[in-house]
C-alpha cells in the first residue's frame, strides 16, 4: 500500500496546502454560517458533538451525538493505526472527539482555512493533520487510506459519482467511504427538496449559496457497492420516533470497492 505522508508538503499557520486556495466559497460559506450562529468559540468546538446548553443548535447536535457514536463503536471493530480523511472535515471536532479513543491517524481536509485553523489550535495532536485541499486536484497518493469520512459534506459536491469514483481510487483494497448526517432522497424528492433549500437560503439573504449546495438521490450510488448502515426509514426507527425517541434523520452509508 502506498503511504500517505504530508512531511514535504507546504504549510500556512500549521495547515498542509495541498491544492491552489480558492476564497471565493470559503467567503459565502463563513457569512452564511455566522448568519445562522454556527460560528462558534474554541471552547464550544472542543466540546462537539456534546453541545452546550447554550448553543443555539443544541437539539440538532444531540442527534448528531447519535451519529456520532455508532461510528465510533463501529471503529472500534477495526485495528489500529489506520489512515482516515475526515473529508469537509469543517474545524476538525469529528476526528478531534475519535482521536481521544483511537490511535489512528486523521487527516482532516476541507477548503475552509479559517475552521481548519480553528481545530489545529483545539485539536492540536500529533495524530491530527489539517489540510487545506481540494481532493480532486489534491496529490494524494492512489490506495494510501484506509477509511474516508464524508460527514454532513456531501451535499457540497455537485458530482456524487464523480466524487466516488475518486475517493475509490484512495482507498486501499480493503478500504471504506463512509457518508454520515448528510440527505440522499429518491428521485421523486429532489424536486422538491432543492425547492425548499433556495427558499431558505433566499429567506435569509444566501441566494447565491444554492449554487453549492446539491440534492442527491440514492438511484447516483446504484453503479457502487454500497450499504445503509442506518436507516432512519427503517421500521424500528418509525417506531422511535413515535416514542418521542429521536434520531438523525439521514442515513448512514457505506461504499467499498
Amino acid at each position: 500500500m502506498a503511504e500517505f505522508k504530508l512531511d514535504r508538503t507546504p504549510l500556512k499557520d500549521g495547515i498542509y496546502i495541498l491544492s491552489e486556495i480558492n476564497n471565493e466559497f470559503e467567503k459565502i460559506y463563513l457569512k452564511l454560517r455566522e448568519k445562522e450562529n454556527r460560528i462558534f468559540s474554541d471552547d464550544e468546538v472542543k466540546k462537539l458533538p456534546f453541545a452546550s446548553d447554550s448553543n443555539p443548535h443544541k437539539k440538532e447536535w444531540d442527534l448528531r451525538v447519535k451519529s456520532f457514536q455508532r461510528f465510533k463503536e463501529y471503529l472500534k471493530s477495526k485495528k489500529q493505526n489506520l489512515n482516515i480523511i475526515d473529508l469537509g472535515c469543517g474545524n476538525g471536532w469529528f476526528s478531534g472527539q475519535l482521536s481521544k479513543t483511537f490511535n489512528h491517524i486523521f487527516f482532516c481536509v476541507d477548503v475552509n482555512l479559517p475552521e481548519l485553523k480553528q481545530g489545529r489550535k483545539v485539536f492540536n495532536s500529533a495524530q491530527i493533520k489539517f489540510a487545506y485541499a481540494d481532493i480532486f486536484k489534491a496529490e494524494i497518493p492512489f490506495a494510501s487510506v484506509d477509511i474516508i469520512i464524508i460527514n454532513a459534506a456531501v451535499q457540497y459536491f455537485p458530482d456524487t459519482k464523480k466524487l466516488m469514483e475518486k475517493l475509490l481510487t484512495l482507498i486501499n483494497e480493503d478500504g471504506e467511504i463512509h457518508i454520515i448526517d448528510s440527505p440522499f432522497y429518491s428521485e421523486s424528492e429532489v424536486g422538491n427538496a432543492s425547492n425548499r433549500t433556495t427558499d431558505y437560503y433566499r429567506s435569509i439573504g444566501f441566494p447565491e449559496m444554492t449554487k453549492n449546495y446539491f440534492h442527491h438521490a440514492f438511484s447516483e450510488l446504484s453503479e457502487f457497492n454500497y450499504e445503509v448502515l442506518y436507516n432512519p426509514k427503517s421500521f424500528n426507527k418509525k417506531v422511535l420516533r413515535l416514542l418521542s425517541l429521536k434520531d438523525s434523520p439521514f442515513p448512514w452509508i457505506k461504499i467499498t470497492r
